[in-house]
């Protein structure tokens, strides 16, 4: 698929084209060398396909690379500069006065002079690395270029069925659970060890035991704990105490942390999960003690070295085994192909595929992704019959991973490359890391697209090939993370220019490109020698508090500045001195104020001061920054957002946004064609007026419309009567797109919903995927969302003056396919405290005649905290695929009937709760302070039963057959209201 000098190359003739067609550019004395260097470039566009596997098996051929790697990225570097002052050639006299500091980075020789200079060095360079004919291959024909296809997501299902494949790890979940709960019972403390090769499913095995109810339903206190091989103390010892449910943010020691944590577990039962620990000292010498303070306390090991558990002391250790072939062959199968092609056309050379795989799951899972883009069993044999082993890589990381890599388009590599940057166990949250790869360069243009939409386009393309495994809670794979094999593959490629901070190492590295500091660094070490420096990023570090205020002097060339979740509180002036700079993520931090020198920041296009709660005002410089396409302003306690949004004209993100006296208004929306996400702010202090401000969003994604709502119940935010006028005739005039995708109304308290969603919303909104109604307190009406063509997804949360929901909500229905809710997939109804009765019947004899489906790709229902609901709608059981229902809170339901399609069901602390029946498919039935429950029937396909803190639990097991072999856990008492069912099982 080519290499990643492949994309560079493509990246750096684009943008030469561009400036040989600068006219301020080609004024300077460096246009000849500016076409020379195009010129010596379009020749790198013939390297060998194999050039990066050969650079790690010849140590010659290695040093070529890294040369190339290197001049690459120098001229990326001078084409940027050369751009930047261009622009900076075009700005007003004024504005030129206001960026003094690009000056600086010039140095006192003409500009032009330098730069020529530069250029001529990097031509030498590239006129030395031609010389290596062995490299290319001239008479080749033109690679096929990768081109991202935009998913339509109307027709792909965004939640995963759960996937369990073999037998072999459900025997030994059950094993091992019995072995811990046996211990609990006795008061006994100990560890057990799950040990085994990378990417065996160590960590699967933890998961599952760590979520099986009946060790939920034992222990009153569970912790997880992933161990990394940069991990600190405090980190750890932090951790244990929030899962431990205890807060301790204002401490920072380990003197200060441990007493806490001590209290957190004394005299309780404790089960506590080391994720992938290499060395025993983190038990034995940091966790072991504290531990010891808890009523017992079982500890389960997840290692790839036996002596770690030897050394712990373990009681009983499980060895991992790889897959059988015919396992792996229904796993390969499953990641690999859609369920309507024909599979066992694949069968045989998918089984010697396996076999190449050596049956580890991770390694299936990452070939299925490259086998996934190949739809003929000739491609698949090609996979099988290519070159998977590579000599030079660490025998961990070749074979099967590195030929997931190696089959990645050019542009792909890169992304997948800088993700192995990241801490371990970071969650990837798509529309982050689709501007950091934008900000670094490595998104390509595409026609019809805006760059934002291709880099998500990448995020889920990583996912489909199973290098990103997304979070099953997230049904859109919004929010994802990297296995540690592939991370490590990811920085082994990276080794010479990108680093994971190692203190050992950095002065080491003369080329250094991207540098990601760990938690355990409390300041930025000197890097005035890497001036080189593309990305620098810092996540959660509370030990980070400062910076030295020369700091960004030197480093002109950096493209990505992360300084997320740390302690810092200023920002030094320097860095204006960061003219490449595209994106500064202060997001969480402690800063109460932006140094002014933000306003020479010429290249910024991402700014997101999230969760600064000190920051009380923006710089006004921030205003001449005209390349602005992602500004994030929530929770944070800015009063006043100048005027001026609407010269931001490549806006794409705006997030926390909302009119303040003679400042901001909404009617700049109106100037933002480009605008995608929304998010706007305190509405209620919005002016009305009649413009239609959104008229010209028309590639609109994302609306969220916010109230200031206190979200107790018994403390709302109240507004006068005129008020509340006011603000329906603001959310009246803020009529979206047709383009809307995602729409989020938060606290809005008018009585009636805006006409452009109670009147006809599939119309206003026919693309719309997910709507989010959050305390939308005053409205006795919900919208018709059953009219929305492509809706998978729909919350209802906090609508207080709904007693009932009727055939308002399913609307007229949608004609082609005949339905009500055609495409819902997750409904949830949460915090309804008035509601009473909830029905599904239409009104319209003539559907059901008709043949007209009700919410025929429902699959999950979660309904909590509905105390006063009598009933489910009778209608339910029309609902054919239904799978997966979750209710709690409803005191005043007394039965659960006729739910043909369920197969897993938990109900939770329902005070009148007494009948399940009719459930004729249901498999898993977890129950859990239900008092009155004690009636079932026909759940004749029930296999698991969990009862906890069910008083009738003997009488409820007697109407079950005993012919079905019901596997039962029961525990009578003992849960003191703590949640034993774990909550995800609705999304697995």
């Amino acid at each position: 698929m080519g290499t990643i000098l492949d994309a560079l190359t493509f990246k750096l003739l684009t943008k030469l084209g561009q400036v040989i067609e600068n006219e301020v550019v080609m004024t300077l004395s460096v246009k000849k060398d500016i076409r020379r260097l195009k010129n010596n470039l379009e020749h790198f566009s013939a390297i060998r396909e194999d050039a990066e596997a050969l650079a790690m098996e010849d140590k010659r051929i290695e040093a070529w690379w890294k040369n190339m790697s290197n001049v690459m990225f120098d001229v990326d570097v001078i084409i940027d500069l050369v751009m930047v002052h261009s622009e900076k050639l075009l700005l007003t006299p004024r504005s030129v006065c206001c960026n003094q500091s690009m000056v600086s980075c010039f140095g006192k020789l003409p500009f032009d002079h330098r730069v020529a200079r530069r250029i001529k060095d990097i031509n030498e360079k590239l006129d030395e690395i031609k010389m290596n004919t062995e490299m290319f291959n001239l008479d080749r024909t033109t690679r096929q270029q990768f081109q991202v296809t935009i998913v339509d997501r109307k027709q792909t299902s965004p939640v995963d069925e759960l996937e369990v494949v073999g037998t072999e790890i459900k025997q030994a979940v059950e094993d091992m659970v019995q072995m811990i709960v046996s211990g609990c019972r006795e008061n006994r403390s100990s560890v057990f060890g799950i040990q085994g090769m990378g990417g065996i499913g160590k960590t699967t095995l933890a998961q599952k035991i760590y979520n099986e109810p009946l060790v939920r339903e034992k222990f009153q206190v569970r912790i997880w704990l992933c161990i990394s091989q940069s991990y600190t103390e405090t980190g750890l010892i932090k951790q244990a105490i929030r899962m431990a449910g205890e807060k301790c943010d204002q401490l920072e020691t380990k003197t200060e942390l441990l007493p806490l944590l001590v209290d957190s577990i004394n005299g309780k039962s404790v089960l506590l999960v080391l994720d992938d620990v290499w060395k025993s000292d983190v038990w034995i010498d940091l966790l072991l003690s504290p531990f010891r303070r808890a009523l017992n306390f079982h500890v389960i090991v997840t290692t790839r070295n036996l002596d770690v558990l030897a050394e712990m002391h373990a009681t009983y250790t499980h060895q991992v085994n790889t897959m059988n072939y015919h396992d792996g062959l229904e796993l390969l199968l499953k990641k690999s192909l859609q369920p309507h092609e024909q599979i066992s056309e694949f069968e045989n050379v998918g089984y010697e595929i396996v076999k190449k795989c050596d049956g580890l799951p991770l390694a299936i899972k990452v070939v299925a992704g490259v086998l996934s883009t190949k739809r003929t069993t000739a491609e698949w044999k090609s996979i099988r019959d290519s070159k998977w082993s590579i000599h030079g890589l660490p025998k961990e990381l070749g074979g099967p991973l590195y030929l997931s890599y190696s089959n990645l388009p050019p542009q792909l590599k890169e992304c997948f490359l800088w993700c192995a940057l990241l801490p371990p166990n970071f969650e990837i949250h798509r529309d982050s890391v689709a501007y950091w790869w934008v900000a670094e360069g490595l998104v390509r243009k595409e026609h019809g697209f805006s760059i934002h939409e291709i880099a998500e386009e990448y995020y889920l393309e990583l996912v489909r090939r199973n290098l990103l495994q997304p979070v099953p809670e997230y049904v859109d794979k919004a929010v994802s993370t990297m296995h540690d094999l592939l991370r490590s593959l990811g920085q082994y490629l990276t080794k010479d220019h990108s680093l994971c901070m190692n203190v050992d190492r950095i002065d080491a590295m003369s080329n250094l490109r991207r540098l990601g500091i760990s938690h355990a660094v409390e300041e930025i070490p000197n890097l005035e020698e890497h001036k080189c420096l593309r990305s620098l990023l810092l996540f959660n570090n509370k030990n980070f508090k400062s910076m030295h205020m020369d700091i960004f002097r030197k480093l002109e060339h950096i493209r990505v500045l992360v300084l997320r979740g740390t302690s810092t509180k200023d920002i030094p002036d320097s860095v204006g001195n960061l003219v490449l700079l595209r994106l500064l993520d202060l997001s969480y931090t402690e800063i109460n104020k932006l140094p002014e020198s933000i306003g020479s920041l010429i290249s910024l296009e991402y700014l997101s001061l999230l969760g600064c709660h000190q920051l009380d005002s923006l710089p006004a410089g921030l205003m001449r920054l005209s390349k602005i396409s992602f500004l994030h302003l929530e929770q944070t306690s800015i009063d006043h957002v100048p005027k001026g949004i609407a010269k931001f004209q490549q806006l794409y993100n705006l997030r926390g946004v909302f009119e303040s006296g003679t400042g901001f208004r909404l009617d700049e929306l109106r100037c933002l064609p480009n605008i995608q996400r929304l998010w706007v702010s305190k509405l209620e202090e919005a002016m009305p007026g009649g413009e239609l401000v959104l008229k010209n969003s028309r590639n609109l994604k994302e609306l969220g419309l916010r109230c200031t709502m206190n979200r107790d119940t018994h403390d709302r935010t109240c507004y006068a009567h005129d008020k509340v006028q006011k603000i329906q005739q603001v959310y009246d005039m803020l009529i979206p797109s047709p383009s809307l995708e995602y729409i989020f109304l938060v606290g809005f308290p008018g009585t009636m919903f805006p006409e452009w969603l109670r009147s006809k919303p599939e119309l206003n909104m026919p693309s719309l995927r997910q709507m989010h109604l959050d305390e939308c307190i005053s409205c006795s009406e919900l919208p018709p969302a059953g009219q929305m063509p492509q809706l998978q997804f729909l919350k209802i949360k906090g609508a207080d003056a709904i007693e009932s929901i009727g055939e308002e909500l399913l609307g007229k229905g949608v004609r082609i396919p005949a339905a009500f809710f055609p495409k819902l997939e997750v409904l949830q109804v949460i915090g309804m405290f008035s509601l009473r009765s909830w029905s599904l019947k239409t009104g319209n004899p003539s559907d059901s005649a008709h043949h007209i489906s009700l919410m025929p790709c429902l699959k999950r229902l979660l309904l909590l905290d509905c105390p006063k609901l009598r009933a489910l709608p009778q209608d339910m059981s029309k609902i054919v695929n239904l799978k997966r229902i979750h209710i709690e809170g409803a005191h005043k339901l007394k039965e659960v009937v006729d739910l043909p399609a369920a197969v897993w069901l938990k109900v939770r602390n329902n005070t009148c709760l007494k009948t399940i029946s009719n459930l004729c498919k249901l498999q898993d039935l977890l129950a859990q302070d239900c008092p009155a429950l004690d009636q079932a029937k026909n759940l004749c396909s029930l296999r698991r039963l969990y009862m906890v803190d069910c008083p009738h639990e003997q009488e409820f097991r007697k109407c079950l057959s005993e012919e079905q072999g019901v596997l039962v856990h029961v525990a009578t008492v003992g849960a003191d209201g703590r949640n034993i069912f774990p909550d995800e099982s609705l999304y697995n």
